[in-house]
């Protein structure tokens, strides 16, 4: 996938308007319609998103929402920055650049969107500026799960609660957390017949609630399932927060290289225990639970 800068110049494309912090069944649906017109007209995809946090932490860093849009199907990714500047142009500005310098054939959005100083324009302004144009635009309704607005919102509050049944559901497939395995560390796990792969959430991620969790991940093409503690240990009086997995099955070193832990479902919170040897005892039982 391509990445262009706002006022950059892009292909000719379907342009998909929206923040795509969470990547979730919403804006899953606006792709999936993007998609369909850009393969009508012989078009590209574009998506709109910042490279920089637009309201506090996001569900998922740049990195993350590039690899999740691409796998989507989005062709090339429109970047901007959040900054006073872009804050202070006027909703038709911004439509001017966009389809000036990407040549956009068609508009796809959710029926929230907002765009503008002030965010004073949404669906109408869009529409009304699209027939003046000449340009197609698509305003779809808003996906709901379980009743509730999909949004990036919604998702944080999940993951203030641990709750990955409902996150998943909400985004569609499993949430992840990806990065380089630390190469540092004191390898207690490994003492304990729990050799671990840690991961230092990005800068900027939203947290998970600190406890252990059911995960999969895949390595050389295969699949593997895995306890992760998300949070500190406390056992060994080491405050950080860190990613730490136990791949069940697997036998090698991964320091250094890229992974993706999915996670399934919340097993238990964060504990201290008296001693290792309990902390052992602990962990086989969590281990049992996903087998």
């Amino acid at each position: 996938m391509r990445v262009i800068n706002y006022g950059e110049r892009g292909e000719p494309c379907v342009f998909l308007l929206g923040y795509f912090d969470a990547v979730h069944v919403g804006h899953r649906k606006l792709i999936e319609r993007a998609v369909a017109l850009a393969d009508k007209c012989g078009v590209k995809v574009a998506a709109l998103t910042f490279s920089d946090a637009k309201r506090g932490d996001q569900v998922y860093v740049l990195a993350e929402r590039e690899e999740l849009l691409s796998r989507l199907g989005v062709d090339y990714l429109y970047l901007a920055r959040f900054d006073e500047a872009f804050r202070n142009t006027e909703g038709e500005d911004f439509l001017d650049t966009v389809s000036g310098r990407c040549g956009v054939r068609a508009f796809v959005c959710g029926e929230d969107f907002r765009f503008g100083k002030g965010a004073v324009c949404g669906g109408l302004c869009l529409a009304e500026y699209c027939k003046k144009h000449g340009i197609d635009a698509e305003i779809l309704p808003l996906v709901s799960v379980g009743g509730q607005k999909a949004s990036a919102t919604l998702a944080k509050k999940y993951l203030d609660e641990g709750d990955i049944i409902s996150l998943n559901a909400m985004l569609g497939e499993p949430y992840f957390i990806s990065g380089v395995v630390a190469t540092e560390g004191r390898h207690v796990g490994r003492k304990l017949g729990f050799p671990t792969a840690n991961l230092h959430p990005a800068q900027g991620k939203y947290p998970l609630a600190q406890g252990v969790y059911a995960v999969h991940t895949e390595i050389d093409g295969k699949a593997y399932r895995g306890i992760a503690n998300f949070g500190s240990r406390p056992t060994f009086g080491d405050g950080r927060v860190v990613c730490e997995t136990y791949i069940d099955g697997f036998a090698g070193d991964l320091y250094g290289k890229a992974l993706t832990v999915r996670f399934d479902f919340r097993i238990r919170g964060v504990m201290k225990f008296s001693s290792a040897e309990e902390l052992k005892k602990q962990l086989t039982e969590d281990l049992e639970k996903i087998r």
